[in-house]
């Protein structure tokens, strides 16, 4: 393929290096994840390396906060982040330059609105969720298991619980059979999800733990808790409603309503009468 066809046809150039993407993507290793090579990813992690360090720390707490937390995560992310811009260069042989500039940066961009919405989700899951799981924990401190065969238990539960909060109990269970200080691992628990409640929740088991305080009415009472502040939080979603439906409702329902009701009267006013401009208007 000469230069002159690459310029006479991008299309075919911009599949070929799609192709060749693609194939780099689907190949996996024994864990069966995708990887790219890291001539291809150390690159692209020196790049956006050398973005500012508070843009940089951000990526990679929201991944961590998502979920990704794979050795290869991150130069996956950097190569999604600088290539896909690259590649979308060929747009300028059939764009106009602002056009072409304006998909590059969003295209540079969208990941991070992706791994944004997926933290999003993944820490409302795990909030929803928590109060099951606190209500299964207080059953089998009940029934006389230690903490740490309770953290077992229920991160094996795979009914109420959601996936997420099933992860991060086993890496907490885990954390603790291999000796670090309960404190530590609770702390590392709030800062591998970034939820709230998971942090109030080591405070309380840390305060429970130090005065002697009975793990089941520290749980129930978390429970509680986190019941009556889920339903203060779908209370001020419902009081919000009438606000946001005042615009549809005034400048797209009230309108067509308005006509609805009041055109028929209209021309039959207009009919009825006297003036010759009123039946002008009617026809």
């Amino acid at each position: 393929m000469t230069a002159s066809m690459i310029f006479e046809y991008p299309e075919f150039f911009l599949a070929a290096l799609a192709g060749g993407l693609f194939f780099f993507l689907t190949k996996t290793g024994d864990s069966g994840r995708f990887y790219l090579p890291t001539l291809i990813t150390e690159p692209a992690v020196s790049i956006i390396s050398a973005l500012p360090a508070k843009y940089v720390t951000w990526l990679m707490q929201l991944q961590n906060w998502s979920g990704w937390r794979s050795n290869t995560a991150f130069g996956l992310l950097s190569a999604i982040k600088v290539f896909v811009p690259i590649l979308l260069l060929g747009t300028l042989a059939f764009l106009r330059l602002e056009i072409a500039l304006a998909i590059m940066l969003a295209s540079f961009f969208v990941p991070d609105a992706v791994l944004a919405i997926t933290t999003k989700r993944r820490q409302q899951q795990i909030r929803e969720s928590l109060p099951q799981a606190l209500d299964l924990m207080v059953l089998c401190v009940d029934a006389g298991l230690g903490l740490d065969a309770t953290l077992q238990r229920i991160a094996a539960e795979k009914t109420i619980v959601a996936i997420a909060l099933n992860e991060e109990l086993l890496t907490l269970g885990r954390d603790v059979v291999l000796g670090m200080e309960r404190e530590r691992a609770y702390q590392e628990l709030f800062r591998r999800t970034g939820v709230d409640e998971l942090k109030a929740l080591g405070s309380s088991l840390n305060q429970s733990a130090k005065l002697g305080l009975s793990i089941a009415k520290v749980l129930r009472s978390q429970a509680d808790f986190l019941r009556m502040k889920l339903s203060q939080k779908a209370e001020e979603k419902a009081a919000r409603l009438p606000i946001l439906m005042a615009f549809p409702l005034w400048f797209c329902v009230m309108p067509a309503l308005m006509v609805v009701l009041l055109a028929p009267s209209m021309i039959t006013f207009f009919e009825n009468a006297p003036s010759s401009f009123a039946r002008e208007i009617v026809k």
